[in-house]
């Protein structure tokens, strides 16, 4: 079975979204499936100018439009560059459509957003082939907290037509159950929707020196991920100034990049804040690296409407990576983490309940070695991406069948 997968964002890219892209095909390859990929052309090649890579064993076809200011991010665009960016998706949809012939492929499955979800669903009418379209977050809702009323206008036009994309696909996978009650609400019928919760590939996790016997002033805190603003992270930044002040010396090193990193920068050199580092972001070969650095991850995303119906893919990793994780209570969080069972959650946007946390693990860090073991048995025995992928397997097959 053959199954043409349309990303916005793919590898070379790191987010979250581009790293559940890899598994999922990784993974679908390993049980037998025959997963290839196209890449919207928002996304650069691994390679140069290259058209056809084949990474990890998967074929990626490239329609890069090699306009820098066009990849995707959050900062903010102008009116005019967004069209020009939609405007694109009339040549993409005939590069996708000769892929889809040329590969005779048997389900199209397209991740958001709708720019790659109507692309799916041409090409899904055109060679009559089953549609599926993947939710991983409502990523309109980003903008709207800061966004003035034309841009909430636009923001808002979009939900419709990810809402309207929704429809028009013959199933629907959501990430986890806060995304499946919206899409509910959104009016698409309970049983068109299929849950394919955030998984982690076992097989790239690198063993890391086990830090259990280290003492809790030697302890380091890390973050690893997009530094956008729902991130949390000057709540994060301000702790550790607090803790640098009371007389903690541990360190906190923030990998990654986004649109937020120059205002932490700005922030870290106007406090002069010496325990916080930003290390700059790393590829997914690379990202154990930053893991070697680390003992504890900590994940302060603010409450928010996406916050908390979007489970994050980085603390399953950091469990994988033998990390205690530390997370804001968001909805996301808590469906990942079971406060001092698994990991350990405070009260998100709450700075007294954040430094109260790292304090407790920092003063008494060996009683936390059975949370670190049972965070990594949990995601060894529940959150394997083999496992998940026969959900999409039954789900196709289903679709191919009532074709």
């Amino acid at each position: 079975m053959k199954i043409l997968h349309i990303l916005y964002q793919s590898l070379p890219n790191t987010a979250g979204s581009s790293i559940r892209s890899r598994d999922i095909l990784e993974a679908q390859m390993r049980v037998g499936l025959l997963p290839i990929a196209i890449t919207a052309p928002f996304q650069a090649p691994k390679e140069k100018n290259a058209k056809k890579e084949i990474i990890n064993g998967i074929v990626y076809y490239r329609t890069y439009s090699a306009r820098p200011e066009e990849v995707v991010s959050e900062h903010k665009k102008s009116l005019l560059l967004k069209l020009r960016k939609l405007s694109r998706i009339f040549s993409f949809l005939k590069n996708a459509i000769k892929v889809a012939k040329e590969e005779e492929v048997d389900v199209i499955h397209a991740h958001a957003t709708f720019f790659c979800g109507i692309t799916g669903k041409i090409i899904s009418k055109k060679l009559h082939k089953p549609f599926v379209y993947e939710v991983r977050s409502l990523w309109e809702e980003r903008g709207k907290k800061n966004g003035g009323i034309f841009e909430n206008i636009q923001l808002n036009i979009i939900t419709l037509i990810e809402t309207y994309v929704m429809h028009l696909a013959d199933r629907v996978i959501v990430i986890n159950e806060n995304l499946y009650n919206n899409i509910v609400d959104r009016g698409i019928h309970r049983d068109k929707i299929t849950v394919v919760p955030n998984a982690v590939n076992m097989n790239l996790i690198k063993k890391t020196e086990s830090k259990e016997s280290k003492k809790g002033i030697d302890i380091t805190f890390g973050y690893i991920g997009s530094i956008s603003p729902i991130e949390g992270l000057e709540l994060l930044v301000k702790v550790f100034s607090m803790l640098n002040e009371q007389g903690y010396k541990n360190k906190l090193l923030i990998f990654g990049n986004g649109s937020e990193k120059q205002n932490i920068d700005d922030f870290i050199r106007k406090n002069n804040i010496h325990n916080v580092e930003l290390k700059g972001s790393l590829t997914a070969e690379e990202i154990y690296k930053a893991y070697e650095q680390v003992d504890v991850i900590v994940n302060p995303r603010a409450k928010s409407k996406i916050a908390d119906s979007v489970t994050p893919l980085k603390p399953l990793e950091a469990m994988g990576y033998k990390k205690l994780v530390i997370a804001s209570d968001v909805g996301g969080m808590k469906e990942l983490i079971k406060n001092n069972i698994t990991g350990k959650l405070f009260q998100a946007d709450n700075q007294d309940d954040l430094l109260k946390s790292i304090k407790d693990v920092i003063d008494n860090w060996s009683s936390y070695e059975e949370i670190i073991n049972k965070g990594h048995e949990f995601v060894v025995n529940e959150k394997s991406w083999i496992a998940n992928v026969k959900k999409y397997n039954n789900v196709y097959t289903e679709l191919i069948t009532a074709k």
